[in-house]
C-alpha cells in the first residue's frame, strides 16, 4: 500500500489556526493604535474608543506614540486594534516587546489591504465579535534578524514581513554572497536583495517579482532587487532553513532595512543573519468577510 507523505513527516511545522475563545480574556481591555498624523484615522479610532467605552470596555490610546510597550502592559489587552494600513500595523508590530502577548486586528483605511483586512464599516461590531472569541486567530511566524560585523553582533530585533539589504539611489551596485543553512547558495550583483515571510511576500518582494504566497504557507521567499544576472532568480526555501547575506562592497551607502521601520546603514563585509524565529509568533484576527484571495483580486486587479 502506498503511503500518503504528511508535510509534518518531512520536519514542517505548519502555523497554527487558532480559536480564538481559547486565548481572550473579557475582563482584560483594547489596545488602540491609529495611523500617525492622519485626520482621517484619528477620527475613527476616537469614535471607536468611545463606542467601546459606551459598551463597558477599557480601551487604552497608543496613537502617536514612540515607546516601546512592555510586555507587563500589553498583558491588559485582549485585542489590539490598528487604524490605518498594513505600514501602520508593522508600526505596532515594532513597538510590540512580546509579539504574541495580543492578537492584532487591522482595520484598513482607502487601499485594500493584505493584513489589515477588516474594513470600516462595522468595525464597533468586528471589535466585539473579537472580544467575544468570535472570530478565528491566526498564528503568524516571525523573523529573527542579526546584523554582524567582524563576527560580532551590532544589532539584533525581529521582523514581521521583510528583511532588506538595499543601496542608496547613488551607489551602482552591491555584491553579496547568500547562504543557506551554511551551504553557498548564490553570488548576486543587484541592487538589494530582499528576504521575506509568507505574509511580506504581498509586500516589497512582490514589487520585484517575488512569488506571491499564502499567509499559511510555512515559506520563506528570497528575491534579489533588479540584478545584473539573468540567473538570479526569486527562491522558496522552508522557513526554518537559516540564510545569511554577506556584502562584499557596494560602492557608496547600503543599508539593512526591517519591516520598512527600522533602517541600519551597513559597512563593507557585514552579515546579516535570518532565520525563524521559534520562540515567539504574532496571532492576527481574520475577517469573516475578506479571505486573502479577496485582497489577492482587488488589490492586483485579477479576475
Amino acid at each position: 500500500m502506498r503511503r500518503i507523505l504528511k508535510l509534518n513527516d518531512v520536519g514542517w511545522k505548519l502555523p497554527r489556526l487558532w480559536d480564538a475563545a481559547t486565548i481572550l480574556d473579557m475582563k482584560k481591555g483594547v489596545l488602540l493604535f491609529s495611523k500617525k498624523e492622519d485626520q482621517e484615522a484619528g477620527k475613527l479610532g476616537k469614535e471607536l474608543k468611545q463606542q467601546l467605552e459606551a459598551q463597558g470596555c477599557s480601551v487604552e490610546d497608543f496613537s502617536g506614540t514612540d515607546h516601546l510597550i512592555e510586555a507587563k502592559k500589553l498583558k491588559q489587552f485582549s485585542v489590539g486594534v490598528v487604524v490605518g494600513g498594513d505600514g501602520t500595523f508593522l508600526t505596532l508590530v515594532k513597538r510590540m516587546e512580546k509579539k504574541e502577548e495580543v492578537p492584532l486586528m487591522g482595520i484598513n483605511l482607502g487601499t485594500v489591504g493584505f493584513i489589515t483586512e477588516f474594513s470600516r464599516e462595522g468595525v464597533l461590531q468586528s471589535v466585539l465579535d473579537a472580544l467575544e472569541g468570535k472570530l478565528p486567530v491566526e498564528e503568524r511566524p516571525l523573523l529573527r534578524v542579526e546584523l554582524k560585523r567582524q563576527g560580532k553582533v551590532v544589532e539584533n530585533g525581529i521582523v514581521f514581513n521583510d528583511v532588506v539589504v538595499n543601496k542608496d539611489t547613488r551607489t551602482s551596485l552591491s555584491v553579496m554572497d547568500v547562504m543557506v543553512d551554511g551551504q553557498f547558495l548564490s553570488h548576486v550583483r543587484a541592487d538589494g536583495y530582499i528576504v521575506a515571510t509568507a505574509t511580506g511576500s504581498t509586500g516589497y518582494a512582490l514589487s520585484a517579482g517575488g512569488p506571491l504566497l499564502h499567509p499559511m504557507v510555512p515559506a520563506n521567499v528570497l528575491v534579489p532587487i533588479c540584478p545584473h544576472s539573468l540567473s538570479a532568480r526569486p527562491i522558496v526555501l522552508p522557513y526554518e532553513q537559516r540564510v545569511v547575506i554577506r556584502v562584499h562592497r557596494f560602492g557608496g551607502t547600503a543599508y539593512l532595512v526591517c519591516d520598512g521601520q527600522i533602517n541600519l546603514q551597513m559597512e563593507e563585509g557585514d552579515e546579516v543573519h535570518i532565520e525563524h524565529c521559534r520562540d515567539t509568533h504574532l496571532k492576527i484576527f481574520r475577517s469573516p468577510l475578506q479571505g486573502w484571495s479577496d485582497a489577492l483580486k482587488a488589490k492586483l486587479q485579477m479576475g
